[in-house]
């Protein structure tokens, strides 16, 4: 929401059952830079909607620093440094601690249980080092304000559109891989499911420090159910969200998380036939097929890396490896493994 450009839809040739893919004969960025979400209208399935609040405003409890709860606390210093699929960012300075918030500005017509996703996830998540710290909530009169700390730099999708979507190195998507890990374990610990991990979600700072962000369409999870609202953002979305299905959101969190990593790794998106409409986008008529993962011939990559995509990317969430394993994998602590024997090998 932060960042300066969107992600939109990836294009396709003909779909080929048995040949490996190129990353010529692969999907190609397309230059509109607006996400595609995924029924955020409805935000909750039809069949499982329930009423809830009918009114635009949130109750004093919602608001996350009551004690605070005007914009002349903040210095704009930029009122329209970005602007999103809901709204607009501005920068700010808070005139009590001096430091760098932004203010993310969700006109009154979003539906209202967006805005109360952020507020609770952010008061549930608290301070955490790969997730940007939300600080309170504003109400206006015809828009919501929820600040958050600053993160000086861009969006994932920036970055990587800067060079032409080349591979990154994997010392690198590992770092970047290991830092949505981290937030997403932290997420799940609280009972959330993120529900909207994608590139324009994560932002870089100066450095390269990855952080996740955007919490609007998270689900809180009760222990032993299934989700049933099917919501995200094409491309990203778990098999189970395109084909309609009840869904573990822990899973589909994986799941999108394997595609963010997909995309470093090699330039592009593992699949192109992922629809809204839950068909299979060559041929409308038939249901979303099982899914296969192929990796592009031309991008030489370690070997285990490819083995912890394909269980990310598992069609079968009851298959699919869980975040905590994830972070165990021999790829994502490989390099620290290797120093530490390196370091015993010295000592001996």
């Amino acid at each position: 929401m932060f960042g300066k450009h969107f992600f939109e839809n990836l294009l396709g040739k003909k779909e080929r059952e048995e040949l490996v893919i190129t990353r010529a004969d692969s999907p190609k960025i397309i230059k509109e830079r607006k996400s595609r979400d995924f029924d955020t209208s409805a935000i909750r399935s039809p069949r499982t909607t329930r009423r809830g609040r009918s009114s635009h405003n949130l109750n004093h409890h919602d608001v996350f620093d009551s004690t605070a709860s005007s914009i002349d606390r903040y210095q704009i210093d930029n009122v329209d440094f970005a602007k999103g699929a809901y709204g607009k960012v501005s920068i700010a300075t808070d005139k009590i601690s001096k430091e760098k918030v932004v203010i993310k500005q969700i006109p009154k017509t979003t539906p209202i249980r967006m805005v109360q996703n952020e507020i609770r996830a952010g008061q549930l998540l608290g301070e955490h080092p790969d997730i940007a710290l939300f600080h309170q909530y504003l109400e206006f009169v015809d828009h919501h304000a929820l600040v958050f700390s600053f993160i000086d730099g861009q969006d994932l999708f920036s970055y990587l559109e800067k060079s032409g979507f080349a591979p990154r190195a994997e010392t690198q998507a590992r770092e970047i891989a290991t830092s949505i890990l981290r937030a997403i374990e932290h997420t799940h610990t609280k009972s959330i499911a993120h529900r909207d991990i994608k590139l324009e979600n994560i932002l870089l700072d100066k450095s390269g420090k990855a952080f996740v962000i955007d919490y609007g369409l998270c689900a809180f999870v009760e222990e032993g159910k299934k989700l049933r609202e099917w919501c995200g953002s094409d491309n990203y979305l778990a098999p189970q969200i395109v084909r309609r299905q009840p869904y573990d959101g822990y899973k589909a969190d994986v799941f999108s998380i394997g595609v963010v990593l997909f995309a470093m790794v090699f330039g592009v998106f593992p699949f192109d036939n992922l629809r809204v409409n839950g068909r299979y986008s060559n041929d409308p008529s038939r249901p979303l097929p099982k899914l296969r993962v192929r990796f592009p011939a031309d991008v030489k990559v370690n070997p285990s890396v490819k083995e912890l995509l394909l269980m990310m990317l598992e069609d079968d969430e009851d298959k699919r490896i869980s975040v905590p394993d994830i972070l165990k994998h021999e790829w994502i602590v490989g390099e620290s493994a290797e120093s530490l024997s390196l370091s015993k090998k010295s000592n001996e």
